[in-house]
């Protein structure tokens, strides 16, 4: 059943015990599906079975009348939805509320009373509502409590900035970060957990609530009387189940309301204040009155309405435009360039034939089905809301790399959408549920949000005309780029296996035109591309690890060339490789080393690792230590295209380095480029001064030679010298 055809055709269902009959095992003949949604201490999930108070209160009252649960997780949203829809039997811990008791069905004695509360982080002096004014109050998303803490808070003239959370976890989370002030949650959370958080209980009270175990409208008479009956009769026993699970979430047994002695305070305070301008006092009293009355349960209902679907509860189109509106604000920050994100367009394919075959009611079960199977996809990875009919939307933000990469990793979570909804049961008669989805990527702000509804619309378009089931990206370049870029992969992930990649060797020069060692560069040997330069596959391997094979292949190539060189009139020569940071930050990659120069007995001194300076910038005590255990081997360590990178010069002086390696872009520019000259005689002095050796890179012409080995450098490689060439087609002889 939809929300609106609930709302008008269900009234207020109070059950008694005395009206109803008992509910015995042999009524209760099918199992009783449960709804829990995660809200400790009251509720909670508790290896596959209800836990928390209300849960652990139910499974009390099952063992005793021998009922069968069936759990349902879900969210609240979720949970709230299926019972109104008649998927659930029984959904604990739901506040009554005039709104929800024409849709919905309560027992009579509440399971306890509740309230909303301010907890603050130690050293504040929020002791009433107008405290708040200017703080960073974490409220729940969506929740009554925010609507209610809204007009608490306008009818006093204050502002807060509501900073909205998915969870109470996440507000008191904020809190102990500093991203909020204080946090507002039930007294039951906070009673539980404000304490061991670091967080101290504020006065500030609101919102009282019963709560009770709630069933659909007009179901579950006699349940709800059974119920009844075990709160009436537990409640005056200080031994029963009822106090035995107060007791296990340390909540008080006196669950009624009493004004806190910190409260008293509080009111002492604002009494005071009111005393001091009766006036305004007045004013505002006459405020609470006139916005109570205009807003009770109206307004409310108004808000949901108005930013969440009434079918599946997920945000809806306008909520989902605010949030890209504000994400598109957000990459204009100087921290976020460069940061894309995406949006994501999903229709389902046929939808119209399930409402004509069966019903409008049997397609909102579905759309139910649909959103849950895609929050459950998207974990906390994306934005999903529900924009009308059959169309959902998500919003991605604060991609990794570069545009190509960013629309790679969305393609595999549009694939993984897609594949939910397909995994999802077909009604009776109907083809399989498929869907079809339309994607974009923005960056820096733009374009404006109007420009991207209409890419992800068209994109959706060319989804559909490509027959559903699929999915399109709105620019062609980058579906051609993600194209080419799962075809790359693939090939590459073959590559090593049929020996494609291949080490090409490019000499390393003294002053005297001696050859001191050899720089192995790899390079892929496509069967139908040709040579791949490596600026084309070395950031995919990264980026897929493939780089972890493929860096220890060429590992143990330079270990085993050093072995065959043992003993010969190459011993002297080095073998310098590069390291990838992929492959130095794994854990084992110092002990995989060892265990290859073990291996081949190649001479760990005749071994030159070389690693950039962006390296140095992740985790540098880290970095320090690997470097230091590589130094223990005897192994060479270097430092390449030195120069482009942000080390800073007095952590580098730590380092156990022995050489540092001009880039090629410095030395392309001398003798005649003035900041050329300047940087590369800058690093000589430098390299100088920490006893290192220096090797300039990209030496073209004599002329570069003769003014670097005037300023000092002894070694040089470059195309002056020597290509990159396989081993067997260099002629190498140890100087």
């Amino acid at each position: 059943m939809t929300a609106q055809n609930a709302l008008s055709g269900a009234r207020r269902i109070l059950v008694t015990t005395a009206l109803l009959p008992i509910l015995s095992a042999e009524a209760l003949a099918e199992p009783l599906r449960v709804g829990v949604y995660h809200n400790p201490p009251k509720l909670m999930l508790n290896d596959q079975q209800p836990g928390g108070i209300l849960g652990d209160l139910l499974l009390a009252m099952a063992d005793r009348e021998g009922w069968q649960l069936e759990v349902h997780p879900c969210s609240w949203q979720a949970c709230l939805a299926a019972l109104e829809a008649g998927e659930l039997d029984l959904l604990p811990d739901v506040a009554w509320t005039t709104t929800r008791a024409e849709v919905l069905a309560f027992h009579r004695e509440p399971v306890l009373h509740s309230w909303s509360q301010v907890y603050q982080r130690p050293g504040l002096s929020l002791d009433a509502v107008v405290d708040l004014d200017g703080r960073r109050l974490a409220v729940l998303e969506g929740s009554i409590q925010s609507e209610f803490l809204h007009q608490l808070t306008d009818s006093f003239g204050v502002t807060p900035t509501l900073l909205e959370v998915s969870s109470f976890e996440e507000g008191f989370a904020a809190v102990r970060r500093g991203q909020a002030d204080a946090a507002v949650a039930n007294r039951h959370y906070g009673d539980w957990q404000a304490s061991a958080q670091g967080l101290e209980v504020t006065p500030i009270m609101f919102q009282p609530a019963g709560l009770f175990y709630a069933a659909p409208a007009g179901e579950g008479e006699a349940l709800l009387a059974r119920i009844d009956h075990y709160l009436e009769l537990w409640k005056p026993d200080a031994r029963s189940p009822y106090h035995q699970a107060l007791a296990g979430w340390n909540v008080r047994s006196d669950d009624r309301f009493h004004v806190p002695p910190l409260l008293w305070w509080g009111l002492s305070g604002l009494l005071l204040l009111l005393a001091l301008s009766a006036g305004t006092s007045l004013l505002l009293r006459r405020r609470v009155r006139a916005r109570t009355a205009q807003y009770q349960e109206a307004q409310a209902h108004s808000h949901r309405l108005a930013h969440y679907s009434p079918v599946t509860g997920l945000p809806n189109r306008g909520r989902l435009l605010a949030q890209l509106q504000q994400i598109l604000a957000a990459q204009q920050r100087p921290e976020s360039r460069g940061k894309p994100g995406a949006l994501l367009l999903l229709n389902l394919d046929r939808f119209k034939l399930i409402n004509d075959l069966h019903s409008h009611e049997q397609g909102d079960r579905l759309l139910l089905r649909v959103a849950e199977a895609l929050e459950q996809r998207l974990a906390e990875s994306g934005f999903l809301a529900h924009l009308g009919s059959d169309e959902f939307a998500i919003l991605i933000e604060d991609l990794d790399g570069p545009m190509a990469a960013a629309a790679h990793r969305v393609e595999r979570l549009a694939e993984a959408l897609l594949d939910a909804v397909s995994a999802l049961p077909p009604c009776q008669g109907t083809p399989r549920t498929t869907a079809s989805i339309g994607m974009t990527l923005f960056a820096d702000g733009q374009p404006d949000a109007g420009s991207l509804i209409q890419q992800v619309d068209l994109a959706l378009t060319r989804a559909k005309a490509a027959g559903g089931a699929t999915l399109r990206f709105f620019s062609e370049e980058i579906q051609s780029e993600v194209v080419e870029r799962v075809r790359m992969e693939q090939a590459l992930q073959q590559a090593l296996a049929h020996h494609e990649l291949t080490l090409h060797y490019q000499p390393q020069m003294d002053a005297n035109g001696h050859c001191i060692g050899v720089e192995g560069l790899l390079r892929w040997q496509h069967p139908q591309r040709g040579m791949v330069p490596p600026v084309a596959f070395i950031p995919l391997a990264e980026q897929t690890r493939l780089i972890l094979p493929i860096g220890h292949w060429v590992l143990r190539s330079a270990c085993k060339l050093l072995a065959d060189w043992a003993g010969t009139a190459k011993a002297r020569l080095r073998v310098a490789v590069n390291v990838s940071a992929v492959q130095f930050h794994e854990p084992d990659f110092v002990a995989r080393l060892e265990a290859l120069l073990e291996e081949t007995g190649a001479p760990a001194e005749r071994l030159t690792l070389e690693v950039t300076e962006s390296l140095l910038l992740e985790d540098p005590e880290r970095v320090r230590g690997t470097l230091t255990e590589l130094r223990a081997l005897g192994i060479r360590l270097a430092l390449d295209d030195f120069g482009t990178g942000y080390s800073s010069l007095s952590y580098l002086k730590r380092l156990p380095l022995d050489e540092l390696k001009i880039d090629r872009s410095f030395v392309m520019g001398v003798p005649d480029d003035a900041a050329d000259t300047a940087i590369v005689e800058t690093i000589l002095t430098l390299a100088a001064s920490l006893g290192l050796e220096v090797i300039a890179e990209g030496v073209e012409s004599a002329e570069q030679r003769d003014w670097l080995a005037s300023r000092g450098c002894r070694l040089f490689q470059g195309y002056h010298f020597h290509r990159p060439a396989p081993l067997e087609s260099l002629e190498i002889t140890a100087g």
